[in-house]
């Protein structure tokens, strides 16, 4: 784990002439709890999914062909973590939050180099296609 952080870190200070400043999971959490965030790849902005924050530890993900699943959040070693009810048990999805130019991303801790920006943030509900895992 102590290699992905590094690389996570290596990540964020790739580029030194854009101002950037690493969140803690609690910092994005005040941000997007209660609200809705729309995902995007980082720096291409293909769609990637819409997340509903229920709470600060209940979410649903609303990929961006509809399907929906309901996540548990949590906090671990400055990183934001998703478990999704529909994946296999164990798997999580652990991101650092930061800003960059006074716009929000997340850096994949499982997927080193994936970068995806916060686009969008509003009161609106997701929209799935089915009914969320329960």
């Amino acid at each position: 784990m102590p290699v992905i952080r590094l690389a996570v870190l290596v990540l964020l200070c790739a580029a030194p002439a854009i101002a950037q400043d690493r969140l803690s999971p609690e910092q994005f959490l005040d941000i997007v709890a209660n609200r809705t965030a729309a995902f995007a790849t980082f720096p291409d902005r293909q769609p990637v999914g819409t997340e509903q924050f229920l709470s600060r530890d209940r979410t649903v993900w609303a990929r961006a062909n509809g399907t929906c699943a309901y996540g548990a959040v949590t906090a671990d070693e400055g990183q934001i973590c998703f478990d999704y009810d529909d994946d296999a048990p164990g798997i999580r999805h652990c991101w650092v939050p930061f800003l960059r130019d006074a716009r929000l991303f997340v850096a994949s801790v499982d997927d080193l180099g994936e970068v995806q920006e916060v686009v969008d943030i509003s009161d609106d509900p997701v929209a799935c296609t089915q009914v969320p895992i329960s």
